[in-house]
């Protein structure tokens, strides 16, 4: 849809009369100005007038390439056309500062027409088109005097402007408001958002308000998927602790931590208890594995973090780092000493260890069909054999069971039965062969 802006013919003699200080030619420029409205026409172009006081901003219609939402389009004469460009011509050969010109414009204008009335209620923002423009002196005089600004202007003009306008806001932002509690609520969102609005926020509520505000805004800031850590830096330099949860119980300094801000958890940490959970039964050390940060696990470490604490899926930081492939993580967690075996690891050595029990279960009846048979004849050696691979097949499950990274899960009633039977085939196999070798010693 196309959108033109009329420069109504009118704009001439205004013009004339602000920078000749002619109070006939202003008055009956304004009176005869036509009304500020927009028309829809059969074609879908859109025609738009607007009050004086933006044409001043503009001082000319731009030309077709120039940036502007609207397309401008002048209603006045030739003659008239070239008083404007004469002026323009003039204001550019004198190198004018066209911000004290235009506030100086405005002021004339203001001593036979109502600005709030001009600004108010417009298709578009005055405040907005000074800030584009960078007339920071114009826009601190609206505020001197005591122009209402919208919700959304008094916003957008504190995010975009410079630390000289956010002092004048600041000092007249009782008087400017339109709607309080809608700036309050739209900086809120600002602030939500990312947007700097700490400050403003501080002018107009209370003290705890500001800190929750701030919190739920760190919060949403570590739950989106590209976390920006100047905002997150800017946030706690502000005063926010990181203590607002998500719905899964994650507080605002876990999810800092995942991310590896090791800054901004410096600063938050004091204010943490470091022992507090998640819904899932996890520790910030959790976090801290997830994060592949070694500074940030050596921090954590030193607030007296369990290292070793599961969560309720049975999972430990150093398990959390394995299943995330964070090897900076794992390699930090296994210098302070902590390591742990995957799931198919711990199930490998579980099923070695029961393997050798089996064997050495087995080992008994062999022994006795070997002494018992007749087609062995050295059945002493066999007996002695047979009880020694039993012995060192048991040790060495022993051993393998005794080393600190085996699993100590609890073990199902089938292998406790099988570690019952080795422990009696050694026993019986060593009392059988004490009774052989009494018997052979005996006979001789």
């Amino acid at each position: 849809m196309e959108q033109v802006l009329i420069w109504p013919a009118q704009y001439p003699m205004l013009l004339k009369g602000l920078i000749e200080q002619n109070g006939a030619y202003i008055l009956d420029a304004i009176e005869a100005w036509p009304n500020c409205q927009q028309i829809k026409d059969e074609q879908g172009v859109t025609t738009t007038v607007l009050p004086p006081l933006f044409y001043l901003a503009w001082l000319r219609p731009l030309e077709p390439f120039e940036a502007c939402y609207f397309q401008h389009i002048d209603d006045y004469d030739d003659k008239q056309r070239q008083y404007v460009n004469s002026v323009i011509q003039h204001i550019e050969d004198n190198e004018t500062d066209q911000d004290e010109l235009i506030k100086t414009l405005i002021q004339r204008l203001g001593q036979y027409s109502n600005i709030q009335v001009q600004v108010q209620d417009q298709h578009l923002s005055f405040v907005e088109l000074l800030c584009d423009k960078q007339y920071e002196k114009t826009l601190i005089w609206l505020l001197e005097i005591g122009v209402k600004f919208s919700a959304k202007e008094i916003v957008s003009l504190w995010c975009n402007s410079s630390q000289e306008i956010h002092t004048a806001l600041l000092t007249h932002l009782d008087t400017c408001m339109l709607d309080r509690a809608a700036t309050a609520k739209l900086a809120t969102d600002s602030l939500l958002d990312g947007q700097l609005t700490f400050e403003l926020l501080c002018a107009m509520c209370d003290e705890d308000e500001v800190s929750g505000l701030l919190e739920q805004a760190l919060l949403f800031q570590l739950t989106q998927q590209q976390v920006k850590q100047s905002a997150i830096i800017t946030l706690v330099t502000q005063g926010a602790k990181g203590t607002a949860r998500d719905s899964s119980g994650r507080s605002a300094i876990m999810l800092a931590v995942e991310n590896g801000f090791v800054s901004a958890v410096e600063t938050m940490l004091p204010h943490h208890n470091v022992n507090k959970l998640d819904e899932s039964g996890r520790n910030l050390m959790h976090y801290a594995a997830a994060s592949n940060s070694a500074a940030m696990i050596e921090m954590i470490f030193e607030h007296g973090d369990d290292p070793t604490l599961a969560d309720i899926h049975g999972d430990t930081p150093y398990r959390v780092a394995m299943k995330n492939q964070a090897l900076t993580s794992k390699q930090t967690f296994e210098q302070h000493g902590i390591i742990e075996l995957s799931n198919e690891a711990k199930y490998q050595k579980i099923k070695t260890v029961h393997i050798l029990y089996a064997f050495a279960a087995i080992l008994l009846p062999l022994q006795l069909f070997l002494f018992f048979t007749d087609e062995v004849d050295e059945k002493t050696i066999a007996t002695l054999v047979t009880t020694a691979a039993s012995i060192a097949i048991f040790v060495f499950a022993r051993r393998k069971r005794s080393n600190p990274l085996y699993p100590n899960s609890s073990t199902p009633w089938s292998l406790i039965g099988v570690n019952a039977l080795a422990w009696l085939s050694i026993g019986v196999q060593v009392l059988f062969s004490v009774l052989v070798l009494i018997a052979v010693l005996s006979l001789q």
